[in-house]
C-alpha cells in the first residue's frame, strides 16, 4: 500500500517492518535487510538552519557490514546545487575524517568506521556536524536509540558483539540470516495492446460486478461526485488473449488522485477479482505500476509495482523516499538508496 491509499495486492506478503521515533526512522523489507534514516531536527518548525540526512543499511545475517551514505538538502536552492568534493565530518568539535561526492543528489558515502561514530555520538547526544563548502547540518540524536535497538531486535543481534547497542557474547550465529527474495516468473502479454473506453451499455451492466469485487464504490462514481466532477469512464486494456484489465478513476485529492483495477475476461464481461486501488496506478507491458507523493510539497514519495505472471498480478516490489523532511524535491533518498518495504526477484518472460 502505498502513502495511505487503498490497495489490496495480489497475494500479500509481508513488507517486513516501520518503525519512527523523534528524527530516526528504519524500515526492514522482507528479507530483512534494515534502513535507518536519520536527519537534522526541525524544532519549532525552523528551516532555516541546514538540512540533510544520513541513511545506514545493514543486511540481515551474522557480522554483516553497514553501508551509509549522507545526503546534503538543496530543497530551497534557488539555483542549480553545487555540490562541494567534500565534506568533513566532525563530533563535538573533533574531526573524524571526509567524505567525498558520489554524485547524484549531494550523496556522501560514509566508511563503517564513520558509521559507527557517527551513531556513536549520536546516542550519547553528541553534536554531530558535516560541512562542505556552504553547506552544512547537524544530526539529531533524537530516537536514534529506540531506532538502533529496533533494528538489532528484527534481526536478531541484540546482545551479540555486532549488535549496534545492547552489545554482549550471544554467538553471531544466532542472528537471523536473509529471507530469500520471492520469485516471480513473468508471463508475456500483448505487447502493445490497445485500450479502449466502456461503452455507455458496456459499464452500465458490469459496474455493479466492479463495486462488488471491490466492496464499494469509488468515490468519484457517487451520483453527487458526478455532479461536480462528471462522469468517470472505464478503460478497458487487453493483458493477454483470455485477461483484461477494467481501470477507473477512483478518488481524488488535493493534489493526486487513485485508480482502481479489477482482473477481467479479454472482452471484459466477466470480473475475475478486484486487484488494487492505488495513487496514480498505471499499467504497461506486464506491469501495474504506482507512485505517489506523500504531501503536496513533494519532498517524500512513494511506489509500487504488480508483475502479470499468467495468472495473477503479483507484488513484486514497494519503496518510498524516506521521512519528509524538505531535503530534495523528489525526497531524500533515491535511486540505489531508495528505502526499500518489498523486493522480489522478476524473471523475465520466456
Amino acid at each position: 500500500m502505498v502513502l495511505g491509499a487503498a490497495a489490496t495486492p495480489a497475494h500479500g506478503q509481508q513488507s517486513g517492518l516501520s518503525f519512527l521515533h523523534g528524527d530516526w526512522a528504519v524500515t526492514c523489507d522482507n528479507t530483512l535487510t534494515c534502513r535507518m534514516e536519520g536527519y537534522s531536527a526541525e524544532e519549532d518548525g525552523d528551516l532555516s538552519k541546514g538540512r540533510g540526512g544520513v541513511l545506514i543499511t545493514r543486511a540481515a545475517g551474522p557480522n554483516a557490514p553497514l553501508r551509509a551514505v549522507v545526503t546534503l538538502a538543496d530543497y530551497d536552492d534557488a539555483t542549480e546545487p553545487q555540490w562541494p568534493a567534500v565534506v568533513l565530518l566532525s563530533v563535538d568539535g573533533k574531526a573524524e575524517g571526509t567524505l567525498n561526492y558520489a554524485g547524484g543528489s549531494g550523496n556522501y558515502p560514509l566508511t563503517q568506521a564513520q558509521a559507527l561514530v557517527v551513531l556513536a555520538g549520536a546516542k550519547d547526544d553528541k553534536t554531530i556536524e558535516f560541512k562542505g563548502g556552504n553547506k552544512s547540518f547537524v544530526l539529531s540524536g533524537q530516537g536514534v536509540s529506540a531506532v538502533m535497538l529496533k533494528m538489532d531486535d528484527v534481526q536478531g543481534r541484540v546482545g551479540t558483539p555486532g549488535a549496534l547497542i545492547r552489545k554482549g557474547n550471544k554467538p553471531e550465529t544466532g542472528v537471523r540470516a536473509p529471507v530469500p527474495m520471492p520469485v516471480i516468473q513473468a508471463a508475456k502479454v500483448i505487447g502493445n495492446p490497445v485500450s479502449r473506453e466502456l461503452t455507455a451499455s458496456e459499464a452500465q451492466a458490469i459496474e455493479p460486478m466492479l463495486w462488488k469485487a471491490k466492496g464499494e464504490k469509488c468515490g468519484l462514481h457517487e451520483p453527487d461526485r458526478k455532479k461536480e466532477s462528471g462522469e468517470q469512464k472505464f478503460t478497458l486494456t487487453p493483458v493477454d488473449d483470455q485477461h483484461a484489465l477494467i481501470s477507473t478513476p477512483c478518488e481524488m485529492g488535493a493534489y493526486q488522485g487513485t485508480v482502481a483495477y479489477w482482473l477481467t475476461d479479454q472482452q471484459g464481461g466477466k470480473v475475475t477479482r478486484f486487484l488494487l486501488e492505488d495513487i496514480d496506478a498505471g499499467y504497461e507491458s506486464g506491469v501495474i505500476t504506482t507512485t505517489g507523493k506523500g504531501r503536496g510539497l513533494g519532498d517524500c514519495w512513494g511506489g509500487g509495482t504488480w508483475v502479470w505472471d499468467g495468472t495473477d498480478f503479483r507484488r513484486s516490489g514497494e519503496w518510498s523516499t524516506g521521512q519528509c523532511r524538505l531535503i530534495h524535491a523528489g525526497g531524500a533518498w533515491s535511486g540505489e538508496n531508495r528505502i526499500l518495504v518489498y523486493v522480489t526477484r522478476v524473471i523475465p518472460a520466456k
